[in-house]
């Protein structure tokens, strides 16, 4: 894959696609079953480039490929208005929070600036002297903010005395396929040189189809949302050299030709799966693409936080938590990041499309490209149903 360049995109959709590509790498995509929300992660720091300055601020633009936040915000607005813009029984979800210490002096001018730009609420809790109930407060904010379907964010490591303000994004997405699957199949899945059984929906459904020299992808609708749900699997089976070769412009190729094709109906099999992340500490990933001074409590310049000015925050941890099932119904996904800023201190008739090596999966949102989950399947639970 690219490495990872310095290089500043005139648009923001350029922008997010390459850091969502930065990400991928990061991650280890193509190496186990994973998912997660570069538009969740991306959301949370933009949130904490408001409230950074100097160098810091200028590594957080850097490594989101920005020449300026104002750009962000209104291709963040713009797009939030696209995906809301759903109906039943669709459902998504983009909430924002931003949790102060009690008695802290937060700069007035930072918080309304998340309050204007990322619709966030404000909540205040008491890290300094019960930081177990704030992490309770904000894993059931979490939790009913993703419907139940992500349960905690943070945990006793992650949060304590020394916590000032910890941001938070959240993200939900449930669908109904436009066509439901009829039933779940026992069928072979092929991982190099093994061949494992495990659950797949099968149905006869209409999809847009690529099929490749190199890959096999397919796109799936919705009821209610514009949003697809896109499968990409290399026909060779080995998914992590695919993905090492994937830039910005291969995948906006493959989604292109992928969207403008004609729908056709195939006889389809898709593995059956839930994945959820588990908490993910992002600051390896985060450190390497450039945004360092942050998580040092001697260099970070988070001083438009602070009312005053001091330079007394730096970031301990960007922990991110996605989740994605997909089942004969539909899809529900959820991913949240939250920042820690503490203190210094088989029908016949169909063609049969059989997704059975591992793939990479994608929800997209097919105006602007926009990928809201990504994730990699590379060996199917086979539990029994």
């Amino acid at each position: 894959m690219h490495r990872h360049d310095n290089a500043v995109y005139a648009k923001s959709l350029d922008s997010y696609l390459v850091f969502s590509l930065d990400l991928i790498e990061g991650l280890k995509l193509g190496k186990k079953n994973v998912a997660f929300s570069p538009l969740s992660v991306y959301a949370a720091l933009l949130m904490l480039a408001e409230g950074s300055g100097g160098n810091t601020r200028a590594e957080l633009l850097n490594a989101l490929h920005l020449s300026s936040l104002d750009d962000a915000r209104n291709w963040f607005n713009g797009l939030l208005k696209d995906l809301l813009d759903v109906s039943r029984p669709a459902k998504i979800d983009v909430a924002n929070s931003i949790w102060i210490q009690d008695g802290f002096s937060v700069n007035k001018s930072y918080v309304n600036s998340l309050k204007r730009y990322y619709l966030a609420e404000v909540m205040y809790a008491d890290f300094e002297h019960d930081p177990l109930g704030a992490a309770e407060r904000i894993n059931k904010w979490v939790c009913d903010k993703t419907h139940k379907l992500i349960d905690m964010i943070v945990d006793r490591r992650s949060i304590d005395y020394m916590t000032r303000i910890v941001l938070i994004n959240t993200i939900y997405f449930k669908a109904n396929w436009k066509k439901p699957f009829e039933e779940v199949v026992l069928g072979d899945f092929h991982i190099g040189n093994k061949v494992v059984k495990v659950y797949y929906l099968r149905g006869t459904t209409k999809v847009r189809l690529l099929r490749e020299r190199n890959y096999t992808a397919l796109s799936l609708d919705y009821k209610g949302t514009d949003v697809k749900f896109v499968v990409i699997m290399p026909n060779d089976g080995n998914l992590v050299d695919f993905i090492k070769g994937l830039d910005k412009d291969g995948l906006l190729g493959i989604l292109n030709k992928l969207f403008s094709s004609e729908q056709v109906t195939v006889n389809l099999y898709l593995p059956k799966f839930d994945v959820d992340s588990d908490i993910l500490s992002l600051k390896e990933v985060l450190y390497k693409l450039g945004i360092k001074s942050v998580f040092d409590p001697h260099r970070a310049d988070l001083s438009p936080m602070v009312e005053g000015g001091q330079k007394i925050l730096y970031v301990r941890d960007v922990l991110h938590r996605a989740r994605v099932k997909v089942d004969l119904a539909g899809t529900e996904a959820a991913a949240a990041t939250a920042v820690t800023v503490v203190l210094t201190a088989v029908p016949v008739e169909h063609p049969t499309v059989k997704i059975d090596k591992p793939f990479i999966f994608l929800l997209v949102e097919p105006k602007s490209y926009t990928i809201l989950f990504i994730g990699s399947i590379t060996n199917p639970p086979t539990i029994v149903i």
